[in-house]
């Protein structure tokens, strides 16, 4: 039998159907009335035609088009059985009450029940009444071989209804042409496996009018061998077909580069997958009657569905399956999208702030370039550099660090508007693109950022002051993303070297300062690989007696036949690393000279070297101490540090320093006083020495407070066992009263001895032996 999904109660397919159902209702119960007058003569059929008709019915071949699908069933052979077997009229009923019970047994929609009814008694009557035709009126009056023709015929009346009235049916609905379902492929092949298939029908009514009756069930072996053989038939080919269609779309999937390109080959390839055009791609899962797969692209969750009522009911599970296998596929093309799209996002992002990066920021700077030309608006590109912010990572470890950063990122983003643009470049370093602005919105922009970082941080319980030094750069018409990213660099370094915590904008002259600076920076480097650097000492002096008990090192340094002071390449040695390195140079050079000052001096002088936080803690300080000592001839060596460097939280500067002090070494705090000063920072530091900045003494011999002052810290040191150095004496009333009123014992300055290179120390050093009781020039003997 053939017979059509289920449908819709649509106007002209819904009238057709239900006037199918309608004459085929009038055929039964025309027959049935016959029947009843005629008598029943096997109504124990009934219990073997409808089992036989609902398995069989199970096994149709299907002939499915993108709008409509047709199945045929080979049910019909047991219809050829009952009109070889008994009488038309008993033929009919029987069948047709085996045809209701088998419908209504199904999934389908009333419909369809009712049309496949109708279709199924129209075609027996037909088959019946050309059976009868050819036969003759009962099996007593066959003639030879005419049963077997009528029944083939019979069959071929049967095909012929069954399929033009279900083609006539999918027409209606679908708003199709007829022949586009009749002439579709795979019809040749169910006509020619439906014919012979209902002349089983035939043969086992031959069977049964032979005895024994059991031999009818060896009609089972071929029966179900050609039941299973039809399925595999039809199922082949359309698992094939639909194996290419999912090939094709794999394969397709791999070239597609977003995801809306991705959900439209998918809706194109489920409608070639199930050859239908009603698919679509929605919020929502789908409901009765309808086939549906869930499809992730990684965003949302959305769900691909198609109709189920025009698919033939022995589809719909592999229909199910199909779909499934697509979203599969589509699935995988998501996940090489996403990964495509994160592997993009990590190139043009920061992996720990998650702003863009300097390539990103770069692109949008020369994008914003050209739209302010084009728009006559202004661009200002921001510079911000943390200032100080190494010493967070080395007391705290980086993960506090990494902190700090987050949420710096955080607070700059917040300091302007979305619009803007917030990014990383490295390190302690931002920027910040700004649109559409003017100077005055530029400067607002600068006071938010430095007053949001002014409120500081929290790292391990310690709260840290913040700052940072910016640049700012305008986009003029002849810039470039480069040029404004160096220029605004350089801003930032002019900022730094005005005192940090402040905004310069860029102008002509930074950058020429700059570009000195550079050079300056590379004859550093040059000088101090080749140690090329000389040093000065300067004598302290002991203020009851004049006698000197040591000197101290001071590095100089010429640049082309230019000497550069002392504050401008020191500070340039610490923004750029070289600090280590040169004070190895110093090291090594007062090293050399220690014999010849210890020789002079007649073996009581120690020789004072400035040393930074940055060399204490290099790991191999220590070692390069004791080996500084080994060449140093007995002379003693006493290590300066400046309060600024902040190291008593240092561990490990703090260890290099108790494990000098243990051998011997002793260290002294120079530019005490202008720190962080007080007991407890002396009490925990090995400490022997404490040096007054001259600060202290530029007033004592003109204002109280400062001599009181003095006073305080010379009684504190002494307090503490510590010996005092009052720097910066340059005028005999201050030498008189630092012996008279701050009774500090040792004292260093231009007045005592000023910086003076080695020849001319040496003399010194012999003449102020040879005295008794050697005075200062200018200073009162007492």
């Amino acid at each position: 039998m053939a017979r059509r999904p289920a449908a819709l109660f649509a106007s002209r397919s819904s009238w057709f159907d239900l006037g199918v159902f309608g004459v085929g209702l009038a055929m039964v119960a025309y027959y049935s009335v016959v029947l009843v007058s005629d008598g029943p003569s096997a109504g124990w059929l009934f219990v073997l035609t409808v089992p036989l008709v609902a398995v069989i019915a199970r096994f149709p071949v299907v002939l499915d088009r993108a709008d409509g699908g047709i199945e045929v069933g080979f049910e019909s052979a047991i219809l050829m059985f009952l009109l070889c077997t008994v009488t038309p009229q008993e033929a009919l009923v029987l069948w047709s009450l085996s045809v209701t019970v088998s419908q209504l047994s199904t999934a389908r929609r009333a419909m369809a029940k009712l049309f496949n009814i109708g279709i199924g008694v129209l075609g027996a009557a037909v088959a019946a009444t050309v059976f009868t035709w050819i036969r003759g009126p009962g099996p007593s009056g066959a003639r030879p071989g005419s049963e077997l023709i009528a029944v083939a015929v019979a069959a071929a009346c049967y095909f012929t209804t069954d399929f033009v009235l279900s083609a006539v049916s999918v027409a209606l609905e679908t708003s199709t042409r007829v022949q586009e379902h009749l002439l579709q492929r795979g019809t040749l092949f169910a006509v020619a496996a439906f014919v012979p298939f209902d002349s089983l029908g035939y043969l086992g009514a031959v069977l049964s009018r032979r005895p024994p009756w059991w031999t009818l069930l060896l009609l089972a072996v071929p029966l179900g061998l050609l039941l299973f053989a039809t399925r595999a038939s039809t199922r082949g080919a359309e698992n094939a077909r639909r194996l290419s269609v999912l090939f094709d779309a794999a394969v397709r999937a791999q070239t597609l580069s977003d995801t809306r390109q991705v959900v439209d080959a998918v809706v194109d390839d489920v409608r070639r997958l199930l050859r239908m055009t009603q698919v679509e791609v929605r919020a929502t899962p789908p409901g009765a009657n309808e086939l549906g797969a869930q499809l992730h692209d990684g965003q949302r969750d959305r769900w691909i569905v198609a109709p189920a009522r025009h698919r033939a009911r022995s589809t719909t599970t592999a229909d199910e399956q199909a779909l499934k296998a697509m979203v599969a596929v589509s699935s995988d093309a998501f996940s090489r999208l996403r990964m495509t799209e994160d592997m993009t996002h990590l190139a043009r992002h920061d992996l720990l702030t998650n702003l863009p990066n300097r390539g990103l920021l770069l692109d949008r700077v020369e994008h914003a370039l050209a739209m302010s030309r084009r728009r006559g608006t202004r661009i200002a590109f921001l510079f911000v550099d943390l200032d100080g912010f190494k010493p967070v990572n080395d007391r705290f470890g980086h993960a506090a660090g990494d902190a700090v950063l987050v949420d710096v990122a955080r607070r700059l983003s917040d300091c302007v508007r979305q619009s803007d643009t917030v990014a990383r470049l490295g390190g302690d370093e931002f920027a910040l693109l700004l649109e559409d602005v003017n100077v005055t919105d530029v400067a607002s922009a600068c006071d938010r950022i430095l007053a949001s970082l002014g409120r500081g941080a929290q790292v391990a319980g310690h709260q840290l002051s913040l700052s940072a030094s910016i640049g700012v750069a305008f986009g003029d018409s002849g810039e470039t993303a480069d040029s404004m990213l160096r220029n605004s660099d350089l801003a930032m370094y002019e900022a730094k070297s005005r005192g940090k915590n402040q905004y310069v904008e860029y102008e002509r002259a930074i950058g020429r300062s700059r570009l000195q600076r550079l050079e300056l920076v590379e004859s550093l480097r040059a000088s101090v690989s080749a140690g090329d650097l000389s040093l000065v000492y300067q004598p302290i002096v002991r203020v009851s007696t004049g006698r000197i008990t040591g000197v101290e090192a001071l590095a100089r340094w010429r640049s082309n036949g230019v000497d550069v002071p002392p504050d401008v390449f020191i500070r340039i040695a610490e923004d750029t690393g070289l600090v280590v390195a040169l004070g190895d140079v110093v090291l090594a050079h007062a090293a050399r000279d220690a014999p010849a000052i210890l020789a002079a001096s007649g073996g009581d002088v120690n020789v004072s070297v400035n040393v930074s936080a940055k060399q204490m803690r290099e790991p191999d300080f220590v070692a390069k101490i004791e080996r500084v000592l080994a060449l140093m001839g007995g002379a003693g060596l006493v290590l300066e540090i400046t309060e600024r460097d902040s190291i008593a939280n240092d561990t490990a500067s703090l260890k290099a320093m108790q494990t000098l002090s243990d051998r011997g070494v002793p260290f002294a705090i120079d530019d005490f006083g202008i720190g962080f000063s007080t007991i407890g920072y002396l009490q925990q530091m090995p400490v022997r020495i404490i040096k007054s900045d001259l600060s202290f003494s530029e007033g004592i011999d003109r204002d109280e407070r400062s001599c009181a002052l003095l006073c305080s810290i010379t009684m504190m040191g002494q307090a503490l066992g510590l010996d005092v150095v009052v720097e910066g004496i340059e005028r005999a009333s201050q030498l008189e009263h630092l012996r008279d009123h701050v009774h500090a014992p040792y004292a260093q300055g231009y007045l005592l001895h000023r910086p003076m290179p080695l020849d001319q120390l040496l003399t010194v050093l012999a003449d102020n032996r040879a005295v008794a009781n050697p005075v200062v020039a200018g200073a009162p003997r007492t």
